[in-house]
């Protein structure tokens, strides 16, 4: 399908000229500690973390904390943490910032996150997390650069 520049235009405008407000739903099943299946990352296993772990705690007033943990296989452990409203405005990660300093998050439906991730004022990284209509699995697609300047999809695996 061809779609003119112009009409991409006007929608990316169109879309981005007011914030909407964050939407708030009862309970995301998003909320939870959630551990990467490490198998799901396509680096060489001796590459791989000996585990990751996610956790997404509504903390009230439509605040998220958010906490990720890298631990490698030496023991040793990366520690990510950030205070969030899921209106797509950056907040600053404490802790680790090797990969990102900031992050901003929206969830348009329930069960999906949006999650954008900043170092040094440039965009780094723009990640997708869906849950599963049970809600014990989750699937993430993060958007990367690739070394030769690409734009490519991985994706993985997280479980309850």
């Amino acid at each position: 399908m061809n779609i003119p520049l112009a009409m991409i235009a006007l929608v990316s405008t169109a879309a981005t000229a007011a914030p909407a407000p964050a939407p708030q739903w009862a309970a995301s099943p998003i909320l939870g500690r959630w551990t990467l299946d490490t198998g799901s990352k396509t680096i060489p296993v001796d590459a791989r973390p000996a585990s990751v772990t996610a956790e997404f705690a509504d903390v009230g007033a439509g605040v998220w904390n958010t906490v990720y943990v890298i631990t490698a296989k030496d023991g040793s452990a990366r520690r990510m943490t950030s205070r969030e409203r899921l209106d797509g405005k950056a907040v600053p990660i404490a802790g680790d910032q090797t990969d990102a300093d900031s992050v901003a998050m929206t969830s348009p439906i329930p069960g999906v996150l949006v999650m954008a991730l900043g170092k040094s004022g440039h965009l780094g990284s723009v990640r997708v997390y869906t849950v599963s209509p049970e809600g014990r699995e989750m699937t993430e697609s993060a958007t990367v650069v690739g070394e030769d300047g690409k734009p490519m999809v991985r994706r993985f695996r997280w479980i309850r």
